[in-house]
């Protein structure tokens, strides 16, 4: 997997992120339903009409008709549309304090699962060089005890530092994985993103 900037998984958190993208529609409510108590300030015209057909039978019928228009000014609801318009702008102003929270938050999740990465990234090339020094070590006391010039304590060791030293990376590679996980999960790839950072390299 080519590493991702810390720009580019941020964009791909906030466009992919489940919490994120309904906080964003919570501040879009929001701002719709302070639009709407805005607008019951506006006055409005109603108008209707009804045609109809009048008469004994449909030779001696004429047509009739009916219009009509309602002017609404609303004067004495000021009051509760003022307290509405109050509410709907405090519910914004929350919603919005609640997004920025959020994208803060994943700012940081996603800047902390980089740094993990890169540090357990880090671990397991130094546990692979360790695994590689531990063979050549390893090798290197079976030549000296094939020589004749150690003991088989030399070689007991070296083998017990391999053992150690695979073990340390085998722990490195759980960790590397584990740090691929939370990198997934605070991008919001947590189900289409495993597979792809687990098989990465």
């Amino acid at each position: 997997m080519t590493s991702l900037g810390v720009e580019e998984s941020l964009r791909r958190a906030y466009a992919s992120r489940s919490d994120y993208l309904a906080a964003v529609q919570q501040v879009r409510a929001a701002q719709h339903f302070r639009s709407a108590a805005t607008a019951e300030h506006i006055p409005t015209l109603d108008i209707s009409g009804n045609y109809g057909d009048v008469g004994v039978n449909p030779g001696n019928s004429h047509g009739v008709f009916q219009a009509a228009a309602t002017l609404n000014i609303p004067i004495f609801s000021g009051g509760k549309t003022h307290g509405e318009v109050l509410q709907a702008e405090a519910s914004l102003r929350q919603s919005r304090q609640q997004l920025e929270n959020l994208r803060g938050q994943i700012d940081y999740e996603v800047r902390t699962a980089l740094l993990d990465l890169q540090s357990a990234s880090e671990q397991v090339e130094v546990a692979r060089s360790s695994v590689d020094l531990a063979n050549q070590t390893l090798a290197q006391g079976r030549d000296r005890f094939s020589a004749g010039v150690a003991d088989n304590l030399e070689v007991i060791q070296a083998q017990e530092a391999v053992a150690s030293a695979n073990e340390n990376y085998i722990s490195s590679l759980y960790a590397h994985n584990v740090a691929k996980v939370a990198l997934a999960r605070a991008i919001g790839f947590a189900q289409q993103g495993i597979r792809e950072y687990l098989q990465s390299k």
